[in-house]
């Protein structure tokens, strides 16, 4: 029987095969690989404005940004998303948001799966050819706030990776602020994994991100024309400031309409993912489907998402 710490070696050289790693950074990829559910956006809207969304209010995506951003749900929203494309994985989304007076509650779920990639088994293989099993999945708690124009809340979240049959798992937590000037802007203000891994036993990575965004309605969002910006900047620790700024804009003409937008973000080093990135909404009545594509995403691949949006 392997011992603890071999099994645990062998996990990391999986997972960094998996990743793209090269093998002489094993060492230092042990203690400081962020889990893959935590770099992309959950939210397909988000996608498509490159990340941003401490500022995206109104839909049960936001639990996954800036839990502040439930408070404007009318009664109940619901959100789910997956995402394809040649790259390593499939990534699934589901959230769930609801209004109880001056409270609103969420729940969301993000799960990776390492194995729906091409290889030469059909899917990921270890340098020695060994076919992996692998995954990721977050877990994410809400409980908000609403007093006047201004929310606070505050998420519990639950991180787990398997590779192989061998679990790890870690646990952190999300404080954040929305400020509604009714449909016309929004400020949202976070910070992401207060304290990192809250796990003394867990080697993943749980950076802190701070976000502060600002979103902007340029016409009635319940007439005809859409026109609509957001800007954010966000701190991850140990990386330069990022700048996001992202537009969207279209008709709907009795519940029914197209809205496209874009998003253009600064590089965090040592990435090299593209600055840009583009989606697409149909407007449904309560209904909104929604599209992403990024030209270049977290394994350098381009990669197309598509999301529904219930919101009553």
């Amino acid at each position: 029987m392997r011992s603890k710490r071999s099994v645990a070696f062998g996990v990391v050289t999986c997972l960094v095969h998996l990743l793209g790693v090269p093998a002489a950074a094993i060492a230092q990829a042990v203690n400081l690989q962020e889990p893959v559910v935590l770099q992309f956006p959950a939210s397909i809207r988000s996608a498509g404005f490159n990340g941003a969304g401490v500022a995206l209010v109104g839909s049960a995506g936001a639990i996954f940004f800036n839990p502040a951003g439930l408070a404007t749900i009318r009664h109940v929203a619901v959100e789910g998303a997956l995402q394809s494309g040649p790259f390593a994985g499939e990534l699934s989304t589901a959230a769930i948001g609801w209004r109880l007076r001056q409270f609103d509650l969420g729940f969301g779920v993000n799960y990776f799966d390492f194995d729906n990639s091409p290889g030469p088994t059909g899917g990921f293989t270890t340098p020695a050819g060994t076919p992996v099993d692998a995954g990721e999945l977050l877990a994410v708690g809400s409980l908000v706030y609403r007093f006047g124009l201004i929310a606070i809340g505050g998420s519990g979240k639950w991180v787990s990776r398997e590779i192989d049959g061998v679990s790890e798992t870690g646990y952190s937590a999300d404080i954040g602020m929305a400020i509604a000037f009714f449909d016309i802007m929004a400020i949202g203000f976070s910070v992401q994994n207060i304290g990192g891994n809250w796990s003394n036993t867990s080697s993943l990575r749980m950076s802190r991100m701070t976000r502060f965004g600002f979103t902007m309605n340029y016409v009635d969002p319940q007439g005809t024309f859409r026109l609509l910006s957001t800007i954010e900047w966000q701190w991850l620790a140990g990386r330069k400031q990022r700048f996001v700024f992202g537009g969207e804009g279209g008709i709907v003409v009795s519940g029914v309409g197209v809205v496209g937008r874009f998003g253009y973000g600064t590089r965090q080093e040592p990435t090299t993912r593209a600055g840009v990135t583009y989606g697409a909404s149909l407007e449904l009545g309560a209904m909104d489907i929604d599209f992403a594509y990024d030209p270049n995403d977290l394994f350098n691949d381009p990669s197309r998402r598509i999301g529904l949006r219930i919101a009553i």
